[in-house]
């Protein structure tokens, strides 16, 4: 059996190892050459940055040499490399840091700038109290209008200051709805193209449950959430939205209808990214400290991507989920320190976790007989705590196997520290 696992890790982590370390991979020995800060090369340009700020401001700024450990300089271990998992692209740990990061930013960015509205109260509301006609032809107006002024800009009144577009072009507002013919009589750039971007099952099942509503996608800029917060979210949104109805249905800004189309846009019709937080930990909507985990997997839409790998779907949320939760949530938003990126990169680096869930994978095949490569309904397990705290001993115990025969794996994990 022990052979066996040998042959998967040659398929997943091994190779990362032998990147990263000069030694074999299965040798208890090693040569500490103690080369300090001068094996990274960035960090030597960290030091080289902090010299010339030192120079520019006046103030001492980066000096590891004097204030690391006593003056005790980093680089007595290895400072490694990693290996983003699956890319074959290897970085070195600072790169991983979220401040030096700027995808990790911009996946940050992306969840907490985005509100989902729904148009069917609203378009109620217009018909009902104002007699006004919806059709495509005036909602391709008002879509129109909405990206004119969601990212800034005025629809309504005089002397009005506006944002520049060169700053907030990230910020655009699409739709989508299960209504096929509703879709195609749309603007196209105005669509969220769901049999395009998902299978044909999960796009039948994502169309079933949306039905004949239209729902609005909503981005507003990414400078505006970062300069406030996940709560302005919907404020901004709500206030773009209401004034792109007044414009696009020629209403008149101070009737009584217009505070049914507010709620619509602020409260009745939305869905946050993340939900506000008890008052111990207050923070507000569409912060990540509230967002669900079920919600935060759809985000990532990692079975989107590899609907016939499960495993390979989860793993693109785990990683992403201890980023944006280890480094950023529990590492600064809530503990007030720079992040805990080497907890983080356990999860996303070198393709161990790949490994351990693959094997996982192979186990439940091998002992349960399904195969996650040919799913089929019938070979379903009835649910039940044996199985999984089987199937998680298993898992464990396997992880603890290949620490204890690849010592480079064990360093590789925060200098080990994960053996307290």
């Amino acid at each position: 059996m022990a052979k066996a696992k040998i042959e998967r890790t040659q398929k997943l982590f091994l190779q990362s190892l032998k990147e990263k370390f000069a030694e074999d991979p299965q040798s208890d020995k090693t040569v500490f050459a103690r080369e300090g800060l001068n094996q990274s090369p960035r960090k030597r340009e960290f030091v080289e940055a902090g010299r010339k700020m030192t120079m520019a401001r006046g103030i001492s700024m980066y000096d590891p040499v004097r204030c690391h450990l006593g003056g005790i300089p980093l680089g007595q271990r290895q400072l490694m490399t990693y290996e983003v998992s699956t890319t074959g692209v290897f970085v070195e740990g600072d790169d991983l840091h979220f401040v030096n990061n700027a995808a990790m930013q911009q996946m940050w960015d992306d969840i907490r700038r985005t509100v989902l509205v729904n148009m069917d109260l609203a378009h109620q509301t217009l018909q009902k109290r104002l007699g006004k006609e919806v059709t495509p032809e005036t909602i391709n107006e008002y879509l129109h209008v909405l990206n004119h002024a969601m990212p800034g800009a005025a629809v309504v009144q005089e002397h009005m200051v506006e944002t520049h577009p060169g700053l907030v072009d990230d910020c655009y507002c699409k739709v989508f709805t299960g209504d096929e013919e509703m879709a195609d009589d749309l603007e196209p750039q105005f669509v969220i193209p769901i049999d395009k971007l998902f299978p044909a099952k999960q796009a039948a099942q994502l169309k079933a449950a949306v039905g004949k509503s239209l729902w609005q996608a909503v981005h507003i800029p990414t400078t505006v959430s970062r300069t406030c917060d996940g709560g302005t979210t919907s404020r901004w949104s709500a206030m773009q939205l209401g004034m792109s109805f007044i414009g696009a249905y020629r209403m008149c800004a101070g009737e009584a209808a217009v505070a049914d189309l507010a709620f619509a846009a602020k409260h009745a019709g939305v869905v946050q990214m993340a939900d506000i937080l008890p008052a111990r930990r207050a923070r507000g909507p569409n912060e990540p400290g509230g967002i669900k985990f079920g919600n935060f997997a759809d985000m990532i839409q990692g079975d989107r991507k590899y609907p016939h790998d499960p495993a390979r779907a989860s793993l693109e949320v785990v990683g992403a989920g201890t980023m944006l939760f280890d480094q950023i949530w529990l590492g600064s938003y809530m503990s007030g320190g720079v992040g805990f990126t080497q907890y983080a990169t356990a999860a996303y680096t070198d393709n161990i976790l790949d490994e351990y869930t693959y094997y996982g994978m192979d186990y439940i095949k091998d002992k349960y007989k399904v195969d996650w490569q040919n799913p089929n309904e019938k070979d379903r397990v009835k649910a039940s705590q044996d199985v999984v705290n089987d199937i998680a001993t298993e898992v464990c115990l396997n992880a603890m196997e290949q620490y204890e025969q690849f010592p480079t794996l064990m360093e590789d994990h925060f200098g080990g520290s994960q053996r307290a």
